[in-house]
């Protein structure tokens, strides 16, 4: 145990890990159906755009693996491995991960879903994926063992929600940024062509 009261283990100890949904071909959009695919396009560091999401047919007999609330989705293969929370903005759309992705379920109580998207996300447990990745000439790929050896610090609950709404508030700020910044472009642009038309 730390001084800080924190606990540090691998997370296999704190969370189940699965594969995604194991589409045998591609996964060509289906009208009037409503079951939604995530795919690495449709997710960003603030969560999961449903909307974008293809909809389409789920083939098979088995019952799929449906995505709900605090689940974590982890891209197994590419560039960037950002751990991505599903969040209460699902609601009840039924909704699956693609095949190249991990999906995360945290199986302890004193484990808050929010806080290990977080710390998956933070520069220790990125360096563990970097070093032990599987990397081609193009894409890197992260191994089942080495998602779940990758080392998690766990402080008690409320330090947890702690860092959880401070790193809500900063995401929150920097999407504000974002705007102030692509609106005083658009100031900016607007001016040119008002001199231009002059």
């Amino acid at each position: 145990m730390k001084p800080n009261g924190a606990q540090k283990m691998g997370l296999v100890a704190v969370a189940s890990i699965s594969a995604g949904h194991p589409f045998r071909g591609r996964i060509d959009p289906t009208e009037g159906v409503e079951t939604a695919v995530v795919q690495m396009r449709d997710t960003s560091p603030s969560g999961v755009d449903w909307a974008s999401c293809v909809r389409t047919e789920m083939a098979g007999r088995r019952e799929p693996d449906w995505l709900h609330p605090g689940n974590i989705l982890f891209p197994a293969r590419g560039n960037v491995s950002q751990a991505v929370l599903v969040n209460e903005s699902i609601g009840s759309l039924q909704a699956v991960a693609a095949p190249h992705f991990f999906l995360l379920r945290v199986s302890r109580s004193d484990v808050l879903p929010a806080y290990l998207a977080w710390w998956l996300n933070q520069e220790p447990a990125q360096r563990h994926l970097e070093q032990n990745a599987q990397s081609s000439t193009l894409v890197r790929n992260i191994a089942r063992p080495v998602l779940e050896a990758t080392p998690v610090v766990l402080p008690p609950l409320h330090r947890q929600e702690q860092i959880v709404g401070l790193a809500n508030t900063m995401q929150r700020e920097e999407e504000l940024l974002h705007r102030l910044r692509q609106t005083n472009q658009q100031i900016m642009t607007g001016l040119a062509r008002d001199l231009l038309a002059g």
